[in-house]
Order: structure tokens, then C-alpha cells, then sequence
């Protein structure tokens, strides 16, 4: 019975010296908190201006990769036309040769034909000679049938072989002048490609020329966003580390005002139980790289559905019931110590809101709050969950190996 009138004596004794100095804590309290949001917007300015850099460096860079795409692509269509364009030059030439070689043949027809045709003339200047009437006199002057005959066919035949043979010059003439016209044709027809290559070659020269010149800007509009996004990568993490900082010294300052609710009397059993006893899903594991600074996790994350009951996971007293930068609404329960003097205490952070106050006593199971998305909070369907911790002798631990699920 003494002992219970010196504690709530003792209890009253510390709740009017905290009356006594709460404006001097309050005024701390408020500063570091204005410390903590200032460097907390400086730190969601500096990584929203790392986005947009970043954003533009994307951009840049798959421009450039684009645009050496399309510069090998050219290379390999030029290189192509270039192929293209002595094919068609070497058909070019070979027509050439095919037509030169028709109207060389087509010459020599010509020249055989006129010897063939200058014969004929000489014979038949011959035949006139013969006689003061030529051909006619020579077959007036066949002495009997025979020789009539004989003369006849004599000229016959050497008509007939006159005209057999100029028919067949003028047979191969004609072929040969159908061989050169197609020669000719065929002689237009490449160098009609090889004026089209040739256009075609120039057209690509020039965009490979303007493409050249684009990779070129687009390298340096890489090289500068590249720059900007490493200054500002390193802005921001001093930024970062500005905010861990007033975060940290916030916190501390927390820690250090909540520990004179702390009951050095209260014996922890051990017997955790669920804070969400109808949520078996863990989101992030203790230890696990978490979602806002890629960090080792230094709880576990229950997804929950916004304003789902949060219930204590042991008996204890509410050290902290406040609203943090990191964690945004949360509240700190000691539970005491154990039989070999470790002591124990439990944090639930991101709270839509808490319904427990500092120094109040609570029960195993009962609500101090709800599941909500307060403070830093990433993830889909705005991120709703419940972080929890087990601090043992102050330092954080795998909750899942304590609790009874």
C-alpha cells in the first residue's frame, strides 16, 4: 500500500515538473519539428527537380540511341547503293560492249554485203560483155538444145546463188541490228538506274550528313543532362541526409521526453500477440531494402485497408503518442522488462490517427489507433499499412519471431 502512494506520488511529483517546464518543451518540440519539415521540403523539392532531370536525361539518352540506330541503318542502306549503283555500272558496261560489238558485226554484215553486191554487178557487167548482147546473146548463140540449157542453168544457178547469198546478208543484218537495238536499250535502261543510285546515293550522303549532325547535339544534350542529374544527384542527397539528420535529432528528442512515462516497476511477459490479428500479408521484412530510401527496413509493414483497428501487442504504458516526419502519426508503448532485465518496447507508425495520449496505460489486444498512410509513405492504393517495431534494450528486432499469430 506505501508502495503504491510513493509511485502515484512520485507519478504526481513528474507530471507537475513536466507542467513546470512543457512551455520550455514545447518550444524545443516545435522547433525541431519547423527544423524537420523545412529540411523535409527541401528534400521533396531537390528529388522532385531529380525526377525531372533524370526524366530529361531518359529522353536524351534514348534520343541518341535512337538517332545512332538510324546512323548504322543509313550506313548499311548507302552501302547498299554504293553496291547497287556498280552493278548497275558494271551492266551499264556490258551493254556497252554488247552494243559496240553488234555495230561492229553489224559493220563488217554491211561491208560483206557491199562485195556480195559489187560481184553481182561485175557479173553481170561480164555477161553483158559477153557478145554485143550479153546474156541474151550467149543464149542465142547455143548451137543445139543442150548448150541452150546448159546455158540457162549456168545462169540460173549463179542468179539463184547470188540471190541466196544476199538474202542471208540481209537476214543477219537484220539480226544484227536487232541485237544492237536491244544492246542500246539495255545500254539506257542502266544508265538510267545508275542515274536514279546516283540520286539516291547524294539524297543519302546529305541525310547521313544531317543525322551525323543531329547524333552530334543529341550526344551533347546527353553529356549536359547527364551533368545536371549528378550535381543534382548530389544536392539531393545532402538534402537527404539534412533531413535523416533533423529526423534523427527530432527523434531523439522524442525518445528522450518519453522515457519519463516509463514504469522501471512494469514486468514484460512476453506474450506479444498480432496488431492486426486478421492480416497474415507482410508487405516488407524486417531487414529488407524498404520503398523511400532503399534502405535495410528497420521494422515490418502489415498492408492494411485504411482506418483497419491497430490493437497493443502487449501491456504497457504509451510513451509517445505524436505525430513524426518519417513515421506521420505513431505511438511508442513500453512494456518493461523481463526476468532477466531486457527491456521491451513496441512502435506502430503511419497511423490514420492514434486514440491513446502519452503516459496512459493500456492492455494486451487493445485499440490505440488505425491502419492510414501518414508521414513517408510509397506504394500502391496510397500506400496504406502498419509499420511496426520491437525495440529490445532500445535496439530494433525482428518483431515476427515474438509475436503469436
Amino acid at each position: 500500500m506505501r508502495k503504491t502512494m510513493g509511485r502515484t506520488a512520485l507519478a504526481a511529483a513528474a507530471v507537475m515538473l513536466f507542467a513546470a517546464f512543457f512551455p520550455a518543451f514545447a518550444a524545443e518540440k516545435d522547433t525541431l519539428q519547423s527544423k524537420t519539415d523545412s529540411a523535409k521540403q527541401d528534400y521533396a523539392n531537390a528529388s522532385s527537380a531529380l525526377d525531372e532531370l533524370n526524366q530529361q536525361l531518359e529522353q536524351d539518352r534514348s534520343r541518341a540511341d535512337a538517332l545512332a540506330g538510324e546512323t548504322e541503318a543509313l550506313r548499311g542502306q548507302i552501302a547498299e547503293v554504293a553496291a547497287s549503283l556498280q552493278a548497275a555500272q558494271d551492266a551499264m558496261a556490258q551493254a556497252q560492249n554488247e552494243a559496240d560489238a553488234a555495230e561492229q558485226a553489224l559493220e563488217e554484215n554491211r561491208q560483206a554485203l557491199q562485195v556480195r553486191y559489187d560481184a553481182c554487178m561485175e557479173q553481170t557487167a561480164a555477161m553483158e560483155f559477153l557478145g554485143e548482147k550479153g546474156a541474151l546473146s550467149l543464149l542465142m548463140s547455143a548451137r543445139d538444145m543442150y548448150e541452150l540449157l546448159t546455158f540457162w542453168q549456168v545462169l540460173t544457178d549463179l542468179t539463184q546463188a547470188n540471190q541466196n547469198a544476199l538474202e542471208e546478208l540481209d537476214r543477219e543484218t537484220g539480226e544484227l541490228r536487232q541485237q544492237r537495238d536491244e544492246a542500246e536499250q539495255a545500254v539506257a535502261r542502266a544508265d538510267e538506274a545508275r542515274q536514279a543510285l546516283e540520286s539516291q546515293q547524294v539524297e543519302l550522303t546529305r541525310t547521313q550528313e544531317d543525322l551525323a549532325e543531329a547524333l552530334r547535339q543529341a550526344d551533347a544534350a546527353l553529356d549536359s543532362s547527364q551533368a545536371a542529374a549528378e550535381a543534382q544527384a548530389a544536392v539531393t542527397e545532402e538534402k537527404r541526409r539534412q533531413y535523416e539528420k533533423a529526423t534523427a535529432e527530432l527523434d531523439a528528442y522524442l525518445r528522450a521526453q518519453s522515457e519519463k512515462y516509463r514504469d522501471p516497476a512494469r514486468q514484460c511477459s512476453l506474450e506479444f500477440v498480432s496488431p492486426l490479428p486478421s492480416i497474415s500479408v507482410v508487405s516488407t521484412r524486417f531487414g529488407e531494402a524498404d520503398a523511400v530510401y532503399g534502405k535495410p527496413h528497420n521494422g515490418t509493414d502489415f498492408p492494411a485497408a485504411a482506418g483497419t483497428p491497430v490493437y497493443a501487442i502487449a501491456d504497457g504504458t504509451v510513451t509517445a503518442a505524436s505525430t513524426r516526419p518519417s513515421y506521420g502519426n505513431c505511438v511508442q508503448i513500453d512494456h518493461g522488462k523481463d526476468t532477466e532485465g531486457n527491456s521491451y518496447a513496441s512502435l506502430y507508425a503511419h497511423l490514420q490517427r492514434f486514440t491513446v495520449s502519452a503516459g496512459q496505460s493500456v492492455q494486451k489486444g487493445q485499440v490505440i489507433g488505425y491502419v492510414g498512410n501518414t508521414g513517408d509513405v510509397r506504394g500502391a492504393n496510397g500506400g496504406y499499412h502498419l509499420h511496426l517495431e520491437l525495440r529490445i534494450n532500445g535496439v530494433r528486432t525482428d518483431p515476427l519471431g515474438w509475436l503469436k499469430r
